[in-house]
This record gives structure tokens, C-alpha cells and sequence, in this order.
């Protein structure tokens, strides 16, 4: 019997699993559970054998590893190559594709979806599986009723709502997600899974691209991920002194850091890593401070599930008093 398959495409970086892939493992869990199909993550890199287990304790009931020289380091055709493959290797196309919203997944997620001519829906905050009645009579062959389509929900731009995205007329249906919104299932020791081995044949012109050096970026370490206290500064502080007082407050705590809105982030008073939102980081942090900050949707899609927010703003009607 052929089972159907939700997949992610796994991130590793020198053998060690991202959190995005322990991410995306726990919604593509409760959207497997929803379709009744399996959870299958593929993987790809070189001496990653001890990866598949790893993924198995996170909820995944299939592991197709791929490894290769070529594979060592992500580059974009190879990966593509290897993924293309593997969709047109089984018996039916998996009916949900997954992959994060990172500078990997942003490269290869619509080159796959432009193979497979199917729909691509980014920057994902939240995922569900639901029917769907199509009744556009301009195109009399996708009336109907649509059973288990992937709503893929995001932010829309510069507009105070969130849209569901669907494309339900052919698989695999595909979404990248945001890194920090989804939560990842608790490890399972006592998880069992299957690991199939995939055979890796790339052609010269996926090798036409090769990485001389790789330089690892030093920058500005700010650790909003892990915080458990994080004090955002908005343009409502006036002047980029106000920050000042925002990693005065934040240093009051042990594990606090200083975020910031993206109008605060463009106007050239603090860097761009500390930026909260849509376009910047995704926390969850047990207390969140907001000071001067308005509270556009693209900020509060990255803050939303903090524990405790405090919002602290003279415009009695700013969106994130609400």
C-alpha cells in the first residue's frame, strides 16, 4: 500500500541539525497526523550518519539521507538535484513539501516548486490542513471541492491581517516557515523510524558552481532566540540614545536582551540583528517589553508568542495595545 508523504528538507551545517528542521519536524507532525501519512525528512551532507536517528526522536517516521562529497557544503544545484530526484522517486508525490525560511530554503524551495510547476508560499507563521470548495467558474476544471489542502498562513504585506494561502490543484503543496514560530515535539528516545539510503548521481552541469573558501561572518552576537527577557525599542523612543535604555533595562536581568522594531532598525539606531518581526527575529521569550513601538502585524508575528507582553506606548490606539 502506497502512503502518502508530508516532507522537510532538512538544514545541517557541519553535521549539527538546525532548529528549524526540529521545527518544521513538529508542524509536519500534526499536519501528517491530520492527512494520516507519514512524516519523512530528507537530509544531505557528508559523514552525517548519526543524523537520522537524531531526527526519528523529533517525530519524523522516515529519514532519506543522501550523502556525497558535493555534498558537503549547500550549493544550489546539487541540493536541487538530489531533492528533484528523490520527489520523482516515489510512487506518488508527497503531498506537503516543508522547508525553513532561511537563506538555504529561500534559494531552494521555489527552484523545486518551479520543477514541479506547483505553488510556493513563503515566510509561513502558521500551517493547517482543511477542505476547500472552489466555485471560480472562469475555469470550470478546479470547481469542486478540495479535500486536505495545506493553508499556509503569513502576514500580508504592509496590511494589518494575515492571509491563508492555498493551491490545492496539484502536489506537492509547498510553504517555508519561519524559523522560531513552530515549536519543536519533545525528544522520544523510544521513537522508531525507517532510514533509507538515497543514491546520489549528479551530472556536470549541477557541479558548475564549486566553493573555493568559506569565510564565517563575525558579527554582532545577539542572543534574542534564547532570551528569557527581551526589551524592544521602537521610533516612539525619539532618538537612538533612547537605546541606551533599553540594554540598561536589559541588563538588569540575567538571560535579557534588546530588540527593536524595523522603523527603529531603518532609521540607523541599532542594528539590524536585534530586529523583532516579519523581516527579522521570531521570539518567544517568557516576558516581552515593548517600549515605543506601534505594533504593525510584520512586528507582532515575530513577538506574538512571547509568555507575558507589556506594551508601553502614549497612542492609546497603537495596534499593540490590542
Amino acid at each position: 500500500m502506497t502512503t502518502r508523504e508530508v516532507l522537510v528538507f532538512v538544514e545541517q551545517n557541519d553535521s549539527q541539525i538546525q532548529p528549524v528542521a526540529f521545527e518544521l519536524l513538529g508542524a509536519g507532525r500534526s499536519l501528517a497526523n491530520k492527512l494520516g501519512a507519514l512524516l519523512s525528512c530528507v537530509v544531505m551532507g557528508q559523514d552525517i550518519d548519526q543524523l537520522p536517528q537524531q531526527l526519528i526522536v523529533q517525530g519524523a517516521d522516515k529519514v532519506y539521507i543522501a550523502q556525497h562529497p558535493e555534498l558537503a557544503t549547500y550549493r544550489t544545484l546539487p541540493y536541487r538535484r538530489v531533492l528533484i530526484d528523490l520527489i520523482n522517486s516515489l510512487a506518488i508525490p508527497p503531498h506537503v513539501v516543508l522547508l525553513g525560511s532561511t537563506t538555504t530554503g529561500r534559494d531552494l524551495a521555489p527552484r523545486i516548486a518551479a520543477h514541479f510547476e506547483t505553488g510556493l508560499t513563503a515566510d509561513c507563521t502558521e500551517l493547517d490542513i482543511g477542505p476547500y470548495e472552489h466555485t471560480n467558474a472562469t475555469d470550470p476544471t478546479k470547481v469542486g471541492l478540495y479535500e486536505n489542502c495545506l493553508y499556509a498562513i503569513r502576514p500580508s504585506f504592509g496590511e494589518s491581517l494575515k492571509a491563508r494561502i492555498l493551491g490545492p490543484w496539484k502536489n506537492p503543496q509547498m510553504a517555508t516557515v519561519r524559523p522560531g514560530v513552530m515549536l519543536p515535539l519533545p525528544p522520544d528516545i523510544s521513537r522508531e523510524g525507517t532510514v533509507q539510503t538515497i543514491e546520489v548521481q549528479l551530472c556536470p552541469d549541477d557541479l558548475c558552481l564549486v566553493v573555493t573558501q568559506t569565510i564565517r561572518a563575525v558579527s554582532e552576537q545577539v542572543e534574542l532566540a534564547n532570551a528569557e527577557v527581551i526589551i524592544s525599542g521602537g521610533f516612539g523612543l525619539g532618538s537612538p540614545e533612547g537605546f541606551a535604555l533599553m540594554h540598561e533595562l536589559a541588563a538588569c536581568f540575567s538571560n535579557g536582551a534588546v530588540g527593536a522594531s524595523r522603523k527603529a532598525v531603518d532609521a540607523g539606531w541599532i542594528a539590524h540583528a536585534h530586529q523583532v518581526g516579519q523581516t527579522g527575529r521570531t521570539v518567544r521569550p517568557r516576558l516581552y517589553i515593548a517600549c515605543g513601538i506601534s505594533g504593525a502585524i510584520q512586528h507582532r508575528v515575530g513577538m506574538d508568542k512571547s509568555a507575558t507582553i507589556i506594551a508601553i506606548n502614549k497612542d492609546s490606539s497603537a495596534p499593540i495595545l490590542k
